[in-house]
């Protein structure tokens, strides 16, 4: 199934390329346009080959990379081409299926720098491209917008990075930080306790000292935020919970065992007068249940299940922590 979007690693993967041809070198941009049977890359995907030999990205898992690489830097591209893999054929894929790939040259794409500005800007940008006459051009993308092949025309659909909000500097909260950042979640976290926040130790990522309900008001949280409460203090948790249940965000956990997350609800009820359809919004206990008490696994856990959710996944077992 074609994706609604890539993530930002693909982006990433264009600045790095474009970064190369800054520097003088020739560098080629290669998008999967369409795939047929096994394949372990969607439309869309992105790789940049420079002639030097060097690269960045995949567009196969590593089943035609070794042959790709070689092609640029024997005969590099001088215009926008398309290329075929196939398993029946010299160029082919040990797992069987057709690959079609499109080799564009980047000092060929129109306004390369505006392109690359618009994407780290985190605008939502759509690529389109002619593979029969090789026109390509880009614009800002209309919401809901896909990445598809349709005919001859090829629609490439770069989204901003998914939000995860993060409640919460302890350990546990590190390793959420550390595995999202490794997804490409763009990462935010906020703890107004002072000994978390000098305890903190995630490289490139700092901690807002805010209170949790003015931290996720100002995050203008939308449908591609995910918000977990992690310091397993109601007084900090609850503050994030019941303002994240004023937003659309896709995914909303709450650290704790079943008791605690049933007393959690009562509060809510009670003192808060929060509807039953808003508290069965709430993941609790947080993350599927791997039958581990390690942070990294919980981490694991957490992370697994916030992605599900965000791919639309139903996974039923919850994780059943202690008090």
């Amino acid at each position: 199934m074609e994706p609604l979007s890539l993530l930002r690693n693909e982006v990433a993967i264009i600045e790095q390329g474009h970064a190369w041809a800054r520097e003088g070198e020739r560098v080629v941009l290669a998008t999967v346009a369409h795939t047929w049977g096994s394949s372990p890359r969607p439309p869309g995907t992105v790789m940049v080959l420079g002639e030097s030999g060097r690269f960045l990205g995949s567009v196969s898992g590593c089943c035609i990379e070794e042959e790709l690489i070689a092609k640029v830097a024997d005969d590099f591209p001088s215009a926008f081409q398309t290329i075929e893999y196939a398993s029946d054929t010299t160029r082919s894929l040990p797992c069987g299926g057709r690959l079609l790939l499109t080799l564009e040259p980047l000092d060929a794409l129109p306004d390369l720098d505006g392109l690359v500005a618009a994407l780290k800007s985190g605008r939502s940008i759509v690529r389109h491209l002619d593979l029969a006459g090789g026109a390509v051009s880009w614009a800002e993308a209309e919401r809901g917008a896909r990445t598809r092949l349709e005919g001859m025309r090829l629609d490439v659909v770069y989204e901003p990075a998914w939000r995860l909000l993060v409640i919460g500097a302890g350990e546990l909260a590190q390793w959420v930080c550390r595995f999202a950042m490794l997804l490409d979640y763009a990462v935010e976290v906020c703890d107004p306790r002072p000994d978390y926040q000098t305890a903190w130790d995630v490289a490139g990522l700092a901690v807002a000292a805010d209170y949790p309900d003015d931290f996720i008001q100002a995050a203008a949280c939308d449908e591609r935020t995910a918000v977990v409460a992690l310091t397993h203090d109601p007084k900090v948790d609850d503050l994030a919970v019941i303002e994240a249940l004023s937003t659309p965000v896709f995914y909303l956990g709450a650290l704790g065992s079943r008791r605690t997350t049933a007393r959690r609800a009562e509060r809510l009820r009670e003192h808060f007068a929060v509807p039953e359809a808003d508290i069965a919004r709430i993941h609790g206990p947080v993350g599927i249940d791997l039958n581990s008490r390690r942070p990294q696994e919980i981490a694991l856990a957490v992370l697994t299940d916030i992605t599900a959710a965000r791919n639309g996944v139903a996974i039923t077992t919850r994780r059943v922590a202690d008090d």
